[in-house]
């Protein structure tokens, strides 16, 4: 408030409007404090409140993560199962393949075994009837050297007969006889 004009020792003037001025300028101090104060509760709210969806927000994120990690562990057992299944099936196949392949090579030794078996009697037959053979044809062989010279001592005779019938001398020597093998 300003002055009207009155002069400088005018009793209005005294304590009692320095007081009012003094509590007029504290209320608007008070006032400016309070708006400050409310700006900052405001801002603090909203801080509070920013904080608190977030801790909502990362709680829930927590929550979900839990819930996936308890999800996957929970399912791991089932997966593990399943996966042993799988492999004790792949095994009893396996198994069942090796032994089908080992009854087949067995089959295949024991063929084996049987065609040698028989290759080698085939061969002992013809063996047999190798030395058969030759046996024959070796006693052929001396049937023919001995008809050879049974041949050979009629011809001799006869030759001896018809040179002493015609006075010749014509018999063959001994060397002659043995080279025909007689």
């Amino acid at each position: 408030m300003g002055k009207k004009g009155k002069g400088a020792g005018d009793p209005a003037d005294g304590p009692d409007v320095d007081a009012g001025a003094k509590a007029i300028a504290e209320v608007m101090s008070l006032r400016t404090q309070l708006g400050m104060r409310q700006t900052a509760l405001t801002d603090a709210e909203t801080a509070k409140r920013q904080a608190e969806e977030k801790l909502a927000k990362l709680r829930a994120d927590f929550d979900q993560e839990q819930e996936t990690a308890y999800e996957i562990s929970k399912d791991m057992p089932r997966q593990y199962k399943g996966m042993q299944e799988q492999l004790v099936e792949r095994i009893t196949q396996l198994s069942n393949t090796v032994q089908d392949l080992q009854d087949k090579l067995d089959d295949a030794e024991s063929h084996l075994a049987k065609t040698v078996r028989e290759k080698d009697d085939i061969i002992a037959a013809k063996d047999e009837e190798i030395s058969a053979m030759k046996a024959k044809m070796e006693d052929m062989a001396r049937e023919f050297g001995g008809m050879l010279k049974e041949t050979l001592d009629k011809m001799r005779e006869r030759i001896e007969l018809s040179s002493t019938n015609l006075d010749v001398d014509v018999v063959p020597d001994g060397a002659a006889v043995e080279a025909y093998g007689v």
